[in-house]
């Protein structure tokens, strides 16, 4: 949680391409589901869950910024924040341009072709008609469908439906990309032709944020890493220095003594600052 309290400076809000204040998300579970904690209306109690604790960062244009932790750590929370697919329980997240969350495409149709579900897949991600109806033509060569693209897609396999998916999703260009984990193509001989894809979107993107397990990932496509740890940051800031406390906690958790990562982990803590961010009416906010 942040509680810093130094001088602040002003910046222009037109700056940064995504602003996090103090956001939090927290999650009514019951009967094996989970809820948003701020649509549960007045009735049985239930117990919540905060995914996220008081999160703060600015992230500037063309910034690489891996999000890394374990799992139910609060990363891909923090993605749907920035992409919009969800709104906090508490605090702001404002971003400039519209995200992407890679591997969100509108749900695929079987009923219709694989044709028709690119036209209107790439519509709902926002593309041009012009542009959509041509991706149908570089989709079906991707992919390698062939005549197929122009079949129901109730008559593919599992991983011709799966490519197709994953082309639809990489089709856009993105000012601010959000990738969470690895995308699957259903097929393992369409690996290195996924990640030529993929790489390529993420280098025209403005800004990328990466969750991902793979810390060598992070590592080869990052300038900068967020740990989060239990819904907090522990940590922000160049990857090369914040990945090697990563890799050095998680020996520790490997040992049988526990106490020694905790120990660890206490003092990476410590060291992080947590940005205060106050908002403005004048479209302006101070980082303190």
């Amino acid at each position: 949680m942040c509680d810093s309290a130094d001088k602040g400076i002003t910046v222009r809000f037109d700056a940064p391409s995504v602003a996090v204040a103090n956001a939090t998300k927290t999650y009514a579970i019951g009967r094996g589901r989970s809820e948003d904690a701020s649509a549960i209306r007045l009735g049985r109690p239930k117990r919540t869950v905060e995914a996220l604790k008081g999160v703060s960062f600015v992230a500037q244009p063309g910034e690489t910024i891996g999000i890394i932790g374990l799992n139910g750590s609060g990363k891909s929370t923090l993605l749907r924040l920035i992409a919009g697919a969800e709104e906090p329980t508490s605090g702001q997240v404002l971003v400039r341009k519209k995200p992407m969350l890679l591997g969100v495409s509108p749900a695929l149709h079987g009923d219709l072709t694989g044709a028709q579900n690119v036209y209107l897949g790439c519509l709902a991600l926002g593309m041009p008609a012009d542009k959509a109806k041509e991706q149908i033509r570089l989709i079906a060569e991707w992919t390698e469908l062939g005549e197929a693209i122009d079949r129901p897609m109730s008559t593919y396999s599992s991983g011709m439906g799966s490519r197709l998916n994953f082309a639809i999703s990489t089709a856009v260009e993105p000012d601010i990309l959000l990738v969470d984990e690895a995308l699957s193509t259903g097929d393992a001989a369409f690996g290195a032709k996924a990640k030529e894809r993929i790489n390529g979107v993420i280098e025209r993107a403005g800004n990328l944020f990466l969750v991902s397990h793979s810390i060598g990932t992070v590592e080869d496509l990052c300038e900068r890493s967020i740990w989060i740890y239990k819904g907090e940051v522990i940590a922000d800031g160049p990857t090369s220095e914040v990945c090697p406390k990563y890799h050095e906690w998680a020996r520790l958790m490997g040992k049988q003594d526990k106490m020694p990562a905790f120990e660890y982990l206490k003092e990476v803590s410590s060291d992080y600052k947590c940005p205060k961010i106050e908002f403005s009416s004048e479209g302006e906010f101070n980082v303190i």
